[in-house]
């Protein structure tokens, strides 16, 4: 035994002090019928809301003795009540923080009922938000005979020393060692409106905080499932929907903008968002995400729940429009027309529940390019290419680290004139939709308009082409003392000046053997030259002609125009025509 300890129990015994009568614990049966009641009809746990009266019963007792360190027990067997201030023997005591200047004094509710606070130490507080807040009163061993002969006189009290296990045993003052208790019992009888208010408050709290628990754990797992329930009320654009023990939220942007909903109506759902916050409701339910239409597509679909056909993939603009792949992994089932149903039944039952919401079920295919046309249905697509890699990634997409990320395909889609608009879609609803379901690019071109690009770069290649072969001595821009100095380097036409400024594998230019002229006058004669190359044709004004049968230029008949310009008009009347 060290010198310390065997000093310690010679104070501990020298304690002659014994303890009065302990006040009587609190009968509670009412409150054992409330918590019993409370835990079958909420379905929280039993412990759980005892531990939440003792936590109520010690915040009440706090306010009405005026002591921060309180601790309370009730007996689920005896329906017994108790509360006392706990004094914990410590070997050294926990040091608080050193307080600035300017801390505030300290709470009157902080200070023992019956003391008072001199103006120096009001001066010196410890700042309560700072200091070390203990459950118990420290005390040392040697302080223990004063304080059962002092503050403890005359009061119930006992020493209890508590096992590894949690038991709890009643030992005598001289038997304390550190780590044990001393326990000033508190009457919990009439302990105020005030205090029952505040113990009232702290129950419902956790037994708030009990049942957002259990609606965590329940529904934490159901997130993107479908749920059903009966529209309540509405606040502020969000409408609260009740689902029978508890309420959810479908917040104003997870609303779609063509459905209107009414009090009393049945609506569903996915599971979107479950959390603890305290206020607010704790399920957030969704209309608009993709996969309300994959769940709802699994309740009409037989061959989709049970994994017969597969969504590979849904995209969705709410109310207006939503594309589905599927795909078949048995040959002989065909994905589209098991999602369609029998004169479309499957489908039209999933458009009512989307009030009128158009859907496209496609069929998905590994290869990108026959996705894509599948995808850009109902528009007939003549043919698919994917555009190369640089021409693709000119601005490269970062991630928000600012890290570059893998440039997602682009693909060119040509289409027939006629089918462009049905291509594009509403407001480019249509391949908006389509590139988001196939995971790329899409840019959409018509045929004409592809053989306009076609036929424009053969035009400049032509065009390119017979002015590489213009003279020297033909450009403006040129200096005519400069032409005699290039032809005898033997550069005559524009094509000449162009490949001799082109470098060699060892980095020289033939262009730069000129030295008759300077650096500048070259480098100018450069400039002229690529400018004439790469300027864009000419095209010469029009003129109106004049028809010798109709000098004012006005109109003329159909009939008078040579060959067949079209057909007649009702009745035979003439069609006019622009001539």
């Amino acid at each position: 035994m060290t010198p310390k300890k065997a000093a310690s129990k010679t104070a501990l015994a020298k304690a002659p002090a014994k303890a009065a009568k302990a006040p009587p614990p609190t009968r509670a049966d009412e409150i054992l019928d409330a918590l019993k009641a409370a835990s079958r009809d909420k379905e929280i746990d039993f412990e759980r809301l005892v531990s939440a009266l003792e936590e109520a019963i010690a915040t009440a007792a706090r306010k009405v003795y005026k002591v921060r360190e309180m601790a309370a027990r009730f007996d689920p067997k005896s329906g017994e009540l108790t509360a006392w201030t706990p004094y914990r023997i410590v070997d050294q005591k926990t040091k608080p923080e050193v307080p600035e200047a300017d801390a505030a004094p300290i709470d009157p509710d902080d200070v023992p009922l019956g003391a008072s606070v001199t103006p120096l130490a009001a001066a010196t507080a410890v700042d309560p938000d700072r200091e070390v807040r203990l459950p118990y009163v420290e005390v040392l061993p040697e302080e223990v005979p004063a304080l059962l002969t002092g503050e403890l006189s005359g009061k119930g009290w006992t020493v209890v020393r508590v096992d590894e296990q949690g038991g709890e045993a009643v030992i005598t003052p001289a038997e304390a060692e550190v780590g044990d208790e001393i326990r000033l019992y508190r009457s919990t009888e009439g302990l105020g409106r005030i205090a029952a208010q505040s113990a009232k408050q702290v129950l419902y709290q956790k037994v708030r905080e009990a049942e957002r628990d259990n609606i965590f754990n329940e529904y934490i797992g159901k997130l993107g499932d479908l749920i059903t329930g009966t529209v309540k009320r509405f606040e502020r654009g969000d409408m609260i929907v009740d689902l029978g023990r508890t309420e959810a939220v479908i917040p104003r942007d997870h609303q779609s903008r063509a459905e209107r909903y009414t009090q009393g109506e049945r609506v569903r759902a996915v599971l979107a968002d479950v959390h603890k916050n305290p206020k607010g409701s704790q399920l957030v339910l969704s209309r608009t995400v993709p996969e309300l239409l994959m769940r709802l597509m699994e309740m009409e679909v037989p061959e989709i729940y049970d994994g017969t056909v597969v969504i590979r993939g849904c995209v969705r603009q709410p109310g207006d429009r939503a594309k589905v792949a599927v795909a078949s992994r048995e040959r002989d089932v065909d994905p589209v027309g098991a999602c369609v149903g029998m004169r479309g039944a499957r489908v039209q039952a999933i458009m009512r529940e989307l009030r009128g919401e158009r859907i496209d079920i496609i069929q998905y295919s590994d290869d990108l390019v026959t996705y894509a046309q599948n995808a850009l249905s109902p528009a007939k697509i003549t043919r698919v290419s994917a555009m190369p890699a640089e021409e693709a990634s000119e601005n490269p997409e970062t991630d928000e680290n600012g890290n570059p990320v893998d440039p997602v395909p682009t693909l060119e889609c040509i289409v027939e004139e006629d089918q462009l608009s049905l291509a594009i879609g509403k407001r480019g609803q249509n391949v908006r939709l389509a590139a988001a379901l196939i995971g790329a690019r899409i840019e959409i071109k018509s045929e004409q308009a592809v053989k306009a690009e076609v036929a424009q770069a053969l035009q400049r290649m032509l065009l390119s082409s017979q002015r590489r072969g213009t003279a020297l001595a033909e450009l403006v821009a040129i200096d005519e003392a400069w032409v005699p100095i290039f032809e005898a380097a033997g550069i005559v036409s524009v094509g000449d000046l162009l490949e001799a400024a082109e470098e060699a594998e060892d980095g020289s230019r033939k262009l730069d053997e000129v030295t008759a002229l300077t650096e500048a006058d070259r480098e100018a004669a450069l400039e002229a030259a690529e400018e004439y190359e790469s300027s864009p044709e000419e095209e010469p004004e029009e003129e109106p002609e004049d028809d010798p049968e109709d000098p004012e230029g006005g109109l003329v008949m159909a009939d008078e125009v040579d060959g067949d310009s079209g057909d007649a008009g009702d009745g035979g009347q003439p069609v006019e025509s622009q001539s």
